[in-house]
């Protein structure tokens, strides 16, 4: 049996990122724009928030001693409209594309490339003064080829549903949410023989799972707000042939920083802002022991983890664009 540890550089490699965004804290005291009268609606008015996204991570595989690297591109936004003075809506929609690198994964691939689509939508009531609850659904889907060789090509369909039930809280310069998350993977892979043509599908057991989330937002000044997310998950695969069930547990933390320049107005009254985010996710992927004592072979499994880090940069446009970050969370989006 092979101890994986955490080595000093791997440590140094996701601090050091963090502290640099933490010290963005003493650049940011800026004065706060006072409000001339206390917000009452859930929503102000109908706005648009759009979002494009580049998210770059890298894993270590301490099964195959070496690391994995993907990258990940996003292009989307949302629109939030009043249906009272205490319910909104918020629709969401984006698009994009995925590629993966690594040594042994997927069928043997060295490398894979996906289409990703999302979309959803949450219904909410809300005080800007004090909070929201908020209940939400979301559609993930992705498809894509795996692996191609000489002799055969295999491509890969994946779908996850997502509801989500979460309440927020409001205070002074700070946000804080509280969520849980039930989520349901279905899935179907296509190997093609090249030289044939004969297609062989094979669906994948529908995945059921959890997640539990929290997080909290600081505006440190109007044009900046300093977060904290933090997220824990475990999926309930299903193997034919095997009469348990396999948990797979991820923890996953994330620091992200939303700024929005001096001179971000737009004459359309729009405003850009700048997003910076830094993660690290702990990943488990399931290795096989067979044994072999007096009586058969036995199969038996255990997680071996992986450690991953990511840095994920965002440029969003918001319309309308003439309210503080603290402002067009609470009031608009």
């Amino acid at each position: 049996m092979r101890i994986e540890f955490i080595t000093p550089a791997r440590i140094t490699r996701a601090t050091l990122p963090c502290l640099a965004l933490v010290g963005l804290i003493g650049w940011a005291h800026a004065p706060k724009a006072s409000s001339p009268s206390a917000p009452s609606r859930a929503v102000e008015s109908l706005n648009f928030t759009g979002l494009a996204q580049f998210e770059f991570s890298e894993a270590d595989l301490p099964i195959v001693q070496d690391t994995m690297t993907e990258s990940e591109v996003l292009i989307g936004g949302w629109i939030t409209a009043p249906l009272s003075d205490s319910a909104g809506i918020r629709l969401a929609l984006d698009g994009g594309t995925a590629s993966r690198s690594a040594p042994v994964l997927h069928f043997g691939a060295s490398h894979d490339s996906k289409s990703l689509f999302n979309a959803g939508g949450d219904v909410f009531l809300r005080d800007p003064n004090k909070g929201y609850v908020q209940l939400g659904y979301r559609w993930n889907h992705a498809w894509g080829e795996v692996f191609r060789d000489g002799n055969s090509v295999a491509d890969v369909v994946s779908s996850v549903h997502r509801i989500r039930y979460a309440v927020g809280l409001f205070h002074e310069d700070y946000d804080f949410e509280f969520g849980a998350e039930y989520l349901r993977q279905t899935g179907e892979s296509t190997l093609t023989t090249l030289s044939t043509g004969n297609v062989q599908t094979d669906q994948f057991p529908s995945n059921n799972g959890y997640r539990l989330l929290g997080g909290s937002t600081w505006y440190a000044s109007d044009a900046l707000a300093l977060g904290l997310d933090l997220d824990w998950s475990r999926i309930i695969e299903r193997l034919a042939g095997y009469s348990s069930d396999l948990h797979r547990d991820q923890f996953r933390a994330r620091l992200g920083a939303d700024w929005q320049p001096p001179v971000a107005s737009l004459r359309a009254g729009a405003t850009v802002g700048l997003s910076l985010g830094l993660g690290y996710d702990t990943i488990p992927v399931i290795t096989w022991v067979v044994t072999a004592p007096p009586g058969g072979t036995v199969i038996t499994h255990r997680d071996v983890y992986s450690f991953a880090y990511d840095v994920r940069l965002g440029v969003t446009l918001y319309f309308p664009g003439t309210s503080s970050l603290k402002d067009r969370a609470r009031q608009y989006q």
